[in-house]
C-alpha cells in the first residue's frame, strides 16, 4: 500500500459490492431496546449524501445509505465513547469529538482519526467550552462553540481564525461548497438572523467583512446550505415557516410552509442537485419542497390560500419521539419505459429520488417521491444492529 507523509493526501474511496435486496416492512414498528451504552448520540452525512456517520458510546460506525451496509466499525477501545462524528467526503479522515461514559479527549478537543493508518493522526483543543458541532471539507475545519467559531486551515492543519456568533447553545451551523464556493452560515448577534462566510477568503491576517441575512423575528433553530454553497435555508424557534436565501446577493427566494401549528425543527437538508429540501421536526413528519420555479402543475407549487408559501409538494411520518436526520439518496429506476415517477431531466438515465431517515431510535427509513406527491417506503433497517458486509478501503488513489 501507498504511503503517504501528509495523513490528508491519502483519500481513499469506498469499493462498493452488491449486496441482496432489503426486505422492506411496511408497518413502522418499535425499536428493539437497545444497550443505554450503544444509543445513538449523534448522525451525520458526508457531503455527497452517500455515507452516515453514528456515534455512541460504544464508538463509530459508518454505513453507505444505498444500499445500506457498515463500511467501517471503530470501536470503543479505539476512539473511546464518541458525542460527535464528522466525515470528510468518502476519504479515511473522520473528525471526532469525544463524550460520554468513557472519553478518551476532552469536550473542547477534536481528533482527526485515519482510519487507513488505524489512529488519530491530529488533534487541535479550543478554548471557551465543549464543540457543539463540527464541518469539514477538503480545505476547512470548522469547530462550532456556544458563542463562536474557529475556522481551520487542512493540508496542513492550522488555526485561522475565532468569530464570534450569537449564544448558540445547540451549535446551528451549515457548511456547503468546496474551494472557492465553500460557504458557513451560524446565528449572529441580533435574535432572527444568519452570518455569512465564505470560507476561502478566511486567514488570520485580517477579520471578515460582517455578511448578515435576516431570516426571521425568532431565534434561529436550524440551517442548511446546499452542495454548490449558493442556496441557505433558515428556520425559526417556531417552525412554521421555512425561508430560502441566494448566499451571495442575500436575497430571499421562497419561503415554505412546513405547517400552522408551532414545532421543533429537527433537520433542513438540500437534495446534492439543490432542487428539493427536506425538513424533519417533532411532529414526527418529513416535509418534502421544491426550491425551484416549475411550470409543470400544480402539484409541485402548492400555493397557500391565505398568503404567498408554499405547501410541500410531498411527505411522510416516522415513528413518534424521535429525532430525525435526513438525506437524499438517487436509484436508478429498473423500468425504464415509464418515466412518470422520474425526477430528474435526463431521459438516458432515469433515476428516482429518495429521502432517506435515520432515527434516534435506531431505525432506518427511506421513501422514494414524484413530483406528483406520492410517497413509497423503500425500505426499513435497525441501523445498528447491522453488521460488517465490506471493506471500507481499496488501493490509495
Amino acid at each position: 500500500r501507498r504511503k503517504s507523509a501528509d495523513p490528508f493526501l491519502c483519500f481513499n474511496i469506498f469499493s462498493f459490492v452488491s449486496v441482496v435486496n432489503l426486505v422492506i416492512s411496511m408497518t413502522i414498528v418499535a425499536s428493539p431496546a437497545l444497550p443505554t451504552n450503544n444509543r445513538i448520540k449523534w448522525v451525520s452525512y458526508n457531503m455527497q449524501q452517500d455515507c452516515v456517520v453514528v456515534a455512541t458510546d460504544k464508538g463509530v460506525r459508518i454505513f453507505n445509505c444505498h444500499p445500506l451496509t457498515e463500511a467501517v466499525n471503530l470501536s470503543e477501545d479505539q476512539v473511546g465513547s464518541i458525542r460527535i462524528a464528522q466525515l470528510l467526503h468518502r476519504s479515511n479522515i473522520i473528525a471526532l469529538v469525544s463524550g460520554g461514559l468513557r472519553p478518551k479527549y476532552s469536550p473542547n478537543t477534536l481528533m482527526l482519526w485515519d482510519d487507513s493508518k488505524k489512529r488519530c493522526v491530529a488533534e487541535c483543543a479550543v478554548q471557551g467550552g465543549p464543540i457543539l458541532n463540527v464541518f469539514l471539507n477538503s480545505s476547512r475545519l470548522v469547530l462550532v462553540q456556544s458563542k463562536r467559531v474557529n475556522i481551520f486551515g487542512l493540508q496542513p492543519l492550522r488555526f485561522l481564525r475565532a468569530e464570534e456568533s450569537g449564544v448558540n447553545p445547540l451549535g446551528v451551523a451549515a457548511m456547503g461548497g468546496e474551494s472557492h464556493s465553500a460557504c458557513l452560515v451560524f446565528p449572529s448577534f441580533k435574535q432572527g438572523t444568519v452570518q455569512l462566510v465564505a470560507l476561502e477568503s478566511v486567514n488570520s491576517e485580517k477579520s471578515l467583512a460582517p455578511s448578515v441575512v435576516s431570516a426571521h423575528v425568532g431565534e434561529i433553530a436550524a440551517l442548511a446550505v446546499n452542495t454548490q454553497g449558493t442556496l441557505l435555508a433558515t428556520g425559526s424557534a417556531k417552525g412554521t415557516v421555512i425561508r430560502i436565501f441566494d448566499t451571495r446577493t442575500r436575497l430571499q427566494l421562497n419561503e415554505l410552509r412546513r405547517g400552522t401549528d408551532p414545532s421543533t425543527l429537527h433537520c433542513l437538508t438540500f437534495s446534492p442537485c439543490g432542487a428539493f429540501l427536506a425538513a424533519s421536526s417533532d411532529k414526527s413528519t418529513v416535509h418534502i419542497f421544491p426550491t425551484r420555479e416549475k411550470n409543470e402543475g400544480a402539484s409541485w407549487n402548492r400555493k397557500n390560500l391565505f398568503d404567498d408559501t408554499r405547501r410541500s409538494c410531498a411527505q411522510f411520518s416516522l415513528p413518534e419521539d424521535t429525532v430525525a436526520k435526513l438525506a437524499f439518496v438517487t436509484e436508478e429506476l429498473e423500468n425504464t419505459t415509464d418515466s412518470r415517477n422520474d425526477v430528474s431531466s435526463s431521459s438516458s438515465s432515469p433515476a428516482q429520488m429518495s429521502v432517506v431517515a435515520i432515527c434516534s431510535n435506531g431505525t432506518f427509513h427511506r421513501f422514494s417521491f414524484n413530483k406528483e406527491g406520492l410517497c413509497e417506503r423503500r425500505a426499513f433497517d435497525y441501523l445498528l444492529q447491522l453488521g460488517s458486509e465490506q471493506d471500507f478501503w481499496t488501493t490509495p488513489v
